[in-house]
């Protein structure tokens, strides 16, 4: 199952992005991350708050769901943003948070893909981690 292509990663992240909560900023960003344990893909999106610190990324939103049910071995991640129509728009990278939260549950090399704009290694992305 680590096998799978970044662009059906892409695309289980762009239908996350349908399900953000995103009153606010109408940014719907999408997730979906393959954990090597089970092969399973967790999924998450934005989720806003009026209190914007408040506010969780879609990426942790998706590590979190994986974390809860006892796995920890991220080996792909796909981040994808869509509009209002659930059109695919360019992505944007991933926060400093999140990249900090990917690498507390990837060991190993991690793929980072992002729409529209390329795949990473969590390295390029995050060369000193905390």
């Amino acid at each position: 199952m680590n096998n799978i292509a970044a662009d059906a990663l892409i695309a289980v992240a762009r239908k996350a992005a349908c399900a953000a909560y995103s009153p606010y900023s109408k940014f719907k960003v999408g997730a979906a991350a393959l954990f090597a344990e089970s092969g399973n893909i967790y999924t998450g999106c934005n989720v806003e708050n009026a209190s914007f610190g408040l506010t969780i990324c879609a990426e942790r939103v998706a590590i979190c769901k994986a974390a809860s049910n006892n796995h920890r071995q991220l080996v792909k991640i796909a981040i994808a943003v869509v509009d209002e129509h659930g059109m695919p728009q360019k992505s944007f990278m991933p926060c400093g948070a999140c990249l900090q939260f990917m690498r507390e549950f990837s060991q190993t090399e991690l793929e980072i893909s992002v729409d529209g704009v390329g795949i990473f290694s969590r390295q390029q992305l995050l060369p000193l981690p905390f």
